[in-house]
């Protein structure tokens, strides 16, 4: 199903406008719901490029601070001594490439373009102090699967028209994503194109989260009340049995 959408939908861009820019691409959808029983999905994107070059696809999700503790043992016990905070880092960063980052020629002179997930946090040229912090969340974020990088997943249908799939986890945060193209050739940036994808929450789960950040201390009352209720219910059952 999904290749049959990709086919009818890559129709529209042999069209002569689409093929008078450097490069267009689009998704599948540009809204993701999120409910009770969501377990990550995926999109697919698609497009054409009108000059030769490599393709990168960069998700950005919506962002967030981080802080980074390192522990020490004092007297026995494990404590946070140090910390660093990182701010406005995207929560969720996906790369996908036609060929290996490394690879593509001239990619480095487009660092304030932030493609690769060490321009966003190593901040400066020298390996400092803080740039052990920002090791550890690098680390971190790639093994939980917030942090993505697939080589070789942009796939070439002759010299044109391309696709890929983008994977999203069962964790994701709701907010607005961005989906972004690049065709780089020759360590030049040739044409970029950017598409949002909306990401929200359906149902009694979005009632949960918007009333759990909106409107705290009520939420905070309704749990009172429920785990109480449901307490009492239980001591009830317990003395008949």
């Amino acid at each position: 199903m999904m290749r049959l959408i990709f086919v009818i939908l890559l129709a529209l861009f042999t069209s002569h406008s689409a093929l008078a820019k450097p490069i267009v691409a689009d998704l599948s959808s540009h809204v993701i719901e999120i409910h009770s029983g969501f377990s990550g999905t995926e999109l697919l994107l698609f497009g054409a490029r009108n000059d030769p070059g490599d393709i990168l696809v960069v998700v950005r999700g919506p962002e967030r601070d981080f802080i980074v503790r390192r522990k020490q043992q004092v007297l026995g016990l494990w404590v946070n001594r140090e910390q660093e905070r990182f701010e406005s880092l995207p929560y969720f960063y996906a790369v996908s490439s036609s060929r290996p980052v490394d690879m593509i020629k001239g990619l480095n002179n487009f660092s304030s373009l932030e493609i690769n997930p060490n321009d966003i946090i190593h901040e400066t040229g020298s390996f400092g102090p803080r740039d052990h912090f920002a090791s550890a969340l690098l680390r971190q974020l790639w093994s939980s699967g917030l942090y993505q990088q697939e080589p070789n997943t942009v796939e070439f249908f002759g010299e044109t028209l391309f696709k890929t799939t983008i994977e999203f986890p069962d964790d994701m945060p709701r907010g607005i994503y961005t989906a972004e193209v690049y065709l780089i050739s020759d360590g030049q940036l040739v044409g970029v194109q950017s598409t949002p994808i909306h990401v929200y929450k359906t149902g009694f789960d979005a009632f949960v989260y918007d009333s759990a950040h909106n409107n705290s201390v009520f939420y905070g009352l309704a749990a009172i009340i429920i785990a109480t209720s449901f307490g009492m219910g239980a001591s009830q059952l317990f003395r008949r049995s």
